[in-house]
């Protein structure tokens, strides 16, 4: 009977091995996981843990989770990745260069103006290249010049948001067409998308057309040359960063107006 009682006592001892291995397994998974995200704030705060749950003393996994020796030495600041909008801003400086050449290679540099701008490249068309004064009808002759840009750069640049942008002077309109420049540069930036969008394979879904009458001019409405100047059509190429704040602008507006 005496031999049977130390059997029956010593049979479940294995579970305690069991769990000790299973605890081992899972400090070093988490281990693992914290070496492939290299931070060196998740280290610190891991080791810590670490040292705080086993005691000091010991051989060191990691740097400062103990007063042992430490078998791995991270340096204190690891070498800086290249991070996305690094590599987005080298693709907007490759387009804002690309739009430079066709327009020089047309002859248009002083109707088309290209600049890189934080919220992307700005392509801005003088007025006198695709409208009359007062119209919004794009000239036959103008199309090319239009799908030009279009086909050669916007149709082959993926997942960009584009936007078209209307401009006009500070100087009055009232017509039974356009009861002022907004309607006015809000219908010049709509026919340029409307050619972008038939006549070019540029996704619909990528672009918008918006018009801010005289209110952001380029320079003051001080002069004739500065009025035509204002007199223009944007063609923006947005940055991720750029389109991501326009779209959640959008949805907080609908949100609001429901």
């Amino acid at each position: 009977m005496a031999k049977e009682k130390i059997v029956k006592d010593n049979a479940e001892r294995w579970l305690l091995t069991y769990a000790d291995l299973m605890n081992l397994l899972l400090i070093l998974f988490i281990i693992l996981f914290a070496m492939s995200q290299v931070d060196t704030q998740k280290f610190q705060q891991l080791s810590q843990s670490l040292s705080a749950a086993f005691g000091s003393g010991s051989n060191s996994v990691l740097q400062g989770s103990g007063q042992g020796n430490s078998l791995i030495d991270f340096p204190a600041t690891m070498p800086s990745p290249v991070i996305p909008a690094e590599m987005e801003d080298k693709q907007i400086d490759g387009i804002a260069q690309e739009v430079r050449e066709i327009i020089k290679g047309q002859g248009l540099e002083g109707s088309i103006d290209v600049k890189r701008q934080e919220r992307g490249v700005v392509i801005s068309i003088n007025e006198r290249l695709f409208f009359k004064s007062g119209s919004a009808v794009i000239e036959k002759e103008s199309e090319e010049k239009v799908l030009k840009i279009g086909n050669d750069i916007l149709a082959k640049i993926p997942n960009k948001h584009i936007r078209i942008e209307g401009h006009t002077d500070n100087v009055p309109i009232k017509s039974a067409i356009f009861p002022s420049n907004w309607e006015l540069s809000s219908a010049r930036a709509t026919s340029v998308l409307r050619i972008l969008v038939d006549k070019s394979k540029i996704d619909p879904r990528l672009i918008s057309a918006v018009g801010y009458g005289e209110f952001t001019p380029l320079v003051p409405n001080d002069s004739d040359a500065n009025r035509e100047k204002n007199r223009r059509v944007d063609i923006v190429i947005l940055t991720q960063d750029s389109s991501q704040g326009e779209a959640s602008t959008d949805n907080n507006n609908i949100q609001g107006n429901k």
